[in-house]
């Protein structure tokens, strides 16, 4: 049932989120130059580009294999773990280029000479790359991790494989999957732990709550070591609150309805527990309404107003 529990967890992780914050704390030298947008709307429907980079200073040069590739306008797709990417995904994407081109103010406000298309994933796609020289077109290696495709648009398009990438200024892309490298992990924690600004504070978190959900049996290992413990409390400060909070209800949920169960009234409850009556009065009246089985999730779950 945990393992069941902890696949669910691992099927529903909000990966685009903790790409934002690797991609974010990657670029966070150059965000006085750099405009990140997530899920910039092409259109009224809902047609949205991942993230679309935009120099904010023209012509600025970015000193990282990725920035390297930026022009002034950068559509950015994302795929996780979890998600296909073929020729039909790669053609959506151009197009996705091809929309934001046109919404300029005025005719070629937007010059494809000034655009980039690239498609971030973990793993080299080896099917399309067949496909797309099945096809005729060519892929050349830019860099460690940075393939173009050549011949499809006159814009340049390039995939970005996140495992191969050698960059060590990029390695918070390379630690958000579910086989994350421990080094790199700790490295990760370790610098994030030092971040002052709340927006770097913030991201980090982000990554975070992803590579640990992901890697739970890595990080529960790291949290033996005192001085990595310390740098995941500072990081993922308000979750770890959040936790033990929820621990510490659920506790006393369970010690309640124990007492319950043996058909001890509100007040020797409370005074066994030593807890005050008109604390754990609220729990009390509840938990009454799910005996004699006293479901404690259910229970702390009506307590906290989430009935799913």
């Amino acid at each position: 049932m945990c393992e069941e529990k902890n696949n669910n967890d691992k099927a529903n992780l909000d990966w685009h989120s903790a790409f934002e914050g690797g991609l974010r704390l990657c670029l966070r030298k150059y965000e006085s130059v750099l405009s990140i947008t997530r899920e910039h709307s092409l259109s009224r429907q809902p047609l949205r580009i991942d993230f679309l980079v935009v120099k904010k200073i023209k012509d600025v040069a970015i000193g990282t294999d990725i920035g390297k590739l930026f022009f002034n306008h950068n559509i950015i797709e994302y795929k996780n773990p979890d998600d296909n990417l073929d020729i039909d995904v790669l053609w959506k994407v151009i197009g996705y280029a091809g929309i934001y081109k046109s919404l300029g103010k005025t005719v070629n406000e937007i010059p494809a000479g000034e655009m980039t298309i690239s498609i971030f994933r973990m793993r080299k796609p080896r099917d399309l790359f067949s496909a797309l020289v099945a096809e005729g077109y060519s892929i050349s290696r830019e860099a460690a991790g940075i393939y173009r495709i050549c011949g499809v648009v006159s814009i340049p398009v390039y995939i970005v494989v996140m495992k191969e990438l050698a960059d060590k200024e990029l390695n918070t892309l390379r630690i958000i999957t579910s086989n994350a490298d421990a080094g790199m992990v700790k490295d990760f924690v370790l610098e994030a732990s030092s971040y002052v600004r709340p927006s770097d504070k913030r991201y980090a978190d982000m990554v975070m709550q992803i590579v640990a959900t992901a890697n739970s049996e890595l990080v529960a290992a790291m949290k033996g070591d005192e001085s990595m413990c310390e740098a995941l409390r500072e990081i993922m400060a308000d979750e770890l609150s959040e936790a033990e909070r929820k621990g510490e209800i659920k506790s006393l949920v369970e010690m309640i309805t124990r007492k319950l169960a043996k058909g001890k009234t509100l007040e020797t409850i409370a005074d066994e527990l030593e807890e005050d009556v008109e604390k754990i009065r609220p729990i009390v009246m509840l938990a009454s309404k799910y005996a004699p089985d006293y479901d404690i999730d259910a229970i702390y779950n009506a307590l906290n107003g989430d009935n799913k």
